[in-house]
Order: C-alpha cells, then structure tokens, then sequence
C-alpha cells in the first residue's frame, strides 16, 4: 500500500500490513421535494468513506518500537491538510484521494503492536493511476471506462476569432460561452475543479449558464465531443470505480 508514493513497508524495517479494509460502496443520500401527491427526487449526494489500513509494528525494543510509531504518523499524515494518492495493495493501478482521519492508540507488548490507520475518502471513488486522453480536430471522441462518472479536463485552442461558443456532448451543449474569443485562445473546462479559463485567466463570466451542463453525464462509453470552432481539442480524465 502506498500512500502520497511511498509504501508503508518501506518506511521502517518492522512495518507490515496485517489488513486492509476499502470501503464498500460509496454512501448515497438521496434528495426529495415534499409535493401534495407524496415527494418527487430532486438528487443523489454521495457522502465520504474511509480506507483502514491495520499496521503491524514488530520490534525488539520499546524505543525502536516508538521510533517506528513516529514514522508511521509522519507518512500517513503526509499530505498535510490536503488529500494523497492512497494506492491499495491488492488493486494495482488505481487510487483513492485520501487524508489522514486518524491513527489508534498503540499498545505495546515487547515491542509489538497494532496500529490502525484511517484515512478519510472525500470522494470514496477509485480512479485509474494513469491519464486517459482523447483529441481530435474540432472535436474528441472519448472511450470512458470504470463504472462511474468520470470529470474530465477539456481544452481547446480556437482555430479562428469567433463570436461566442459552444461545446456539445453527443449532439447536447453543455458549455456555451458568449463573447468575443480570438484565434488561438486556449479555453480550458475542468470539470472536477469546477473552473473555466482562457489563456490561463478565470473566465466563468463568459459563461451562458442557461445554456451549459457543467456535469453532462461522462458516463462509461464512448462519447463524441464536438465545438463550433475547428481548433485542436483534447480530453483528459481518469477513469472512475466503484
């Protein structure tokens, strides 16, 4: 198991893992609006899981024991207030974004002891370690696989000055922008960040949000971005599990 890319088993002689737990499927709340005629869904909210990870310590003194101890905190709490890539063990080439939860009292018998470590999952999804990405003139066709939503980041640089544009998924806008953008300008949708840019500034102002979807529905399967402008566009993302 590693954590912000550093395994556990690397980071003191008498570290093992004894087990680890992921969580099972992420937590749904689910969203009504009270009617006369009973209540109508409004939405579904996935709340936060945790990933505990039970340590062995084994060593054959108190101090090293404690020293080991030490250096189990200082990695689990290694992202500081923000959240690491937590990789498990038994599921290679994917991660969790993780963050130290909390860290159990160790009792210690001759050096020995179990430790459990609990990192909280703000979003209890796995994605893929590595970056699926599509591209195509005018347009990108994605291949999404997992079996969960994925929030790609999509970037365009505009073929010619235009009046306004507009991104559609499968024939559906879901990014309309108004204005005037000039030849190459790079636009640039992150849709897990929630932000839009061109050139590198915030332009969310530029957005017509009676026109736009900044959640479509990036589903597993293959889906065909298209744009008004003809310039160069690439999608990028990580593929999503459960």
């Amino acid at each position: 198991m590693r954590f912000n890319g550093v395994d556990v088993r690397d980071i003191h002689p008498r570290i093992s893992i004894s087990k680890e737990i992921p969580p099972g499927c992420p937590e749904r709340t689910v969203e009504t609006v009270q009617g006369w005629d009973g209540e109508t869904f409004a939405a579904v909210r996935t709340g936060q899981g945790e990933y505990v990870a039970r340590i062995n310590i084994a060593c054959r003194t108190r101090d090293d024991a404690w020293e080991a101890r030490s250096r189990l905190a200082r990695w689990a709490a290694s992202s500081g207030d923000g959240v690491g890539e937590l990789e498990p063990t038994h599921w290679p080439g994917k991660a969790y974004e993780a963050v130290l939860g909390s860290i159990s009292a160790p009792e210690f018998t001759f050096g020995f002891a179990t430790v459990d470590v609990t990192f909280i999952l703000p979003r209890p999804y796995a994605h893929d370690t590595y970056i699926s990405r599509a591209s195509g003139t005018g347009g990108a066709e994605m291949a999404v696989s997992g079996d969960g939503v994925c929030r790609p980041t999509i970037r365009q640089t505009l073929a010619a000055e235009v009046e306004g544009l507009v991104w559609k998924l499968d024939g559906k806008a879901f990014l309309t922008m108004v204005g005037t953008l000039t030849a190459e300008a790079v636009v640039e949708m992150d849709t897990k960040g929630g932000s839009l840019t061109v050139n590198g500034s915030h332009a969310e102002s530029l957005i017509d949000y009676t026109a736009s979807l900044w959640r479509p529905g990036f589903t597993p399967g293959v889906h065909k971005i298209t744009s008004t402008d003809r310039g160069q566009m690439e999608a990028s993302w990580r593929n999503e599990w459960m």
